[in-house]
């Protein structure tokens, strides 16, 4: 019988979704393999249902939490823990469980990024896909394809819940455009996304839904003025899980770097990246096989490994010059089924 593995990672979300991949290549390795996730609780839900998770270890918001996770850590007996974290929570996990856990740590690569930001005259490698490392972590080929997991996870009262939106859309498909991002330089401009969907609609056939962040009430405002009041109802702020159940339908995703770009492969819907102050190399990004990117080659970028609160040279060119016409022209390969 296989060890028991233990998946660690507790943030951030789109980081969460990535790893969430890893139970399924040790699945697809050795059928019969039994797996936990472990993972800050606000994240938890968005596991619900995974086929190749039998539970879910949640870290609580409290001050008692670690604790009772190390316990519960331990009530589990002797685990592969897989370390896709590298954080000091994390090696200290596995210092708790000791002899009981044998740790293999993904590698976290920090240093070549960094190095892609403040030493770009260095010109590091690029870092393969993401989930190409954690194939080979799991011992699984690279040629593997992808279970869309969190498609097998959702329930059908979410399914229903997206079907009500999704009428909203044109009869022949939709595309998701996701809108938000957490850091403003890795943000595309409302302004492109409204033109962008605008291009779909009248060019392509398909329907335009704007994905806005919950409580990003400005971003929902500035759409509202551009599309119109009567496409205004084509902006959706939804509740992850609901959100994933509607990208679950989609022809295609398009994206800033952000958690809605990795639905794409946990869904089994192509996704289109755009990128402005990060960069595709550091490793986020074409994790399927008809994923894509949109970008400019600046001098300027990547300015940061996470993104900023603002462009630190104060023109935002990485995302004011990716036009609506750029991402169009990565956006029609992925729609007619060829190589991204």
């Amino acid at each position: 019988m296989p060890r028991l593995a233990a998946v660690v990672r507790f943030s951030s979300l789109g980081d969460v979704l990535l790893a969430a991949h890893v139970p399924s290549f040790l699945r697809r390795v050795q059928p019969d393999r039994r797996a936990v996730f472990v993972t800050k609780e606000r994240y938890a839900g968005v596991l619900r249902g995974h086929p190749d998770v039998d539970r879910v270890l949640a870290l609580r918001d409290s001050t008692d939490a670690w604790p009772e996770l190390v316990a519960s850590a331990r009530a589990l007996g002797d685990v592969d823990l897989y370390d896709l974290h590298g954080s000091w929570r994390s090696w200290r996990l596995g210092a708790a469980l000791g002899s009981q856990a044998r740790v293999i740590r993904a590698p976290k690569h920090g240093l070549r990024r960094r190095l892609m930001v403040f030493a770009k005259s260095i010109r590091p490698a690029p870092l393969q896909p993401l989930l190409r490392t954690y194939r080979s972590l799991a011992g699984a080929s690279p040629a593997d394809a992808l279970r869309p997991w969190l498609h097998e996870a959702l329930d059908e009262e979410e399914r229903a819940r997206a079907r009500d939106v999704q009428h909203l859309a044109a009869v022949g498909g939709f595309v998701l455009l996701g809108v938000g991002a957490r850091w403003q330089t890795k943000r595309w401009s409302v302004r492109h996304f409204a033109a962008l969907g605008s291009v779909i609609e009248r060019d392509l056939g398909l329907g335009a839904l704007y994905a806005t962040d919950v409580g990003d009430d400005t971003a929902g405002a500035e759409l509202r003025s551009l599309v119109g009041p009567r496409r205004a109802s084509r902006i959706v702020s939804l509740p992850f899980r609901d959100l994933a159940a509607l990208a679950s339908s989609a022809t295609a995703i398009v994206s800033n770097d952000s958690a809605v770009l990795h639905l794409g492969p946990a869904l089994g819907v192509p996704a289109l990246g755009l990128f402005g102050s990060t960069v595709p190399a550091f490793g986020f990004a074409r994790q399927g096989p008809r994923d894509a990117v949109a970008e400019i080659p600046l001098p300027c970028r990547p300015c940061d490994v996470h993104g900023r609160d603002r462009c630190p040279l104060g023109h935002h060119h990485c995302m004011e010059r990716l036009t609506p016409e750029i991402v169009l022209a990565a956006l029609r390969p992925m729609l007619a089924g060829g190589p991204a």
